[in-house]
């Protein structure tokens, strides 16, 4: 089956995106709704759905069998996309990641969180949102430098200090 829908893929066959989108589309949809989890993000979805669509339409003849299933690409895109979109969403509507945190949690996912955001309110704001940004959305330091108008080199200090404070809060 995977065979014959990169079959046409490749040979740019509608017919062939129907069967991928019919085989994989839930997928990617649950996907995409779990990373852009935030109300003010969910009119990005079909969005974001489409992207993931012409971005596979585009690449297919680049997957490579032996290095993993089709499924597992399709979603490695599609993770890829989704947190490109959720790092593009927070700089354009300036949402602090604490915000970001999904309503309808596990009871344990929610409390870990809870537990991992309680432990922020040691550091300033500003120190919070460095964190958040480097250790949950995985900015890089240049990244959120630029967004912060600082320099590289202040990030890495900024993360180095709140994680001795961190540690020193633990330890109380």
């Amino acid at each position: 089956m995977e065979k014959d829908i990169i079959t046409q893929l490749i040979k740019r066959d509608f017919l062939g995106l129907e069967k991928f989108i019919d085989e994989f589309g839930t997928d990617i949809i649950k996907c995409i709704r779990s990373i852009l989890n935030h109300p003010k993000e969910k009119i990005y979805h079909k969005e974001t759905e489409n992207e993931v669509f012409y971005r596979i339409w585009q690449k297919i003849a680049t997957y490579d069998a032996k290095k993993s299933s089709l499924k597992t690409w399709t979603m490695t895109i599609t993770r890829n996309i989704c947190l490109d979109k959720k790092r593009q969403i927070i700089r354009e509507q300036q949402i602090i990641p604490t915000e970001q945190l999904p309503e309808t949690l596990l009871e344990e996912d929610y409390f870990e969180k809870e537990q991992f955001l309680d432990l922020l309110n040691c550091l300033n704001g500003e120190d919070q949102l460095i964190f958040l940004r480097y250790y949950y959305y995985q900015d890089s330091p240049k990244e959120i430098a630029k967004d912060l108008a600082m320099d590289t080199s202040q990030i890495y200090n900024r993360l180095s200090r709140g994680r001795q404070k961190l540690k020193q809060s633990i330890q109380q």
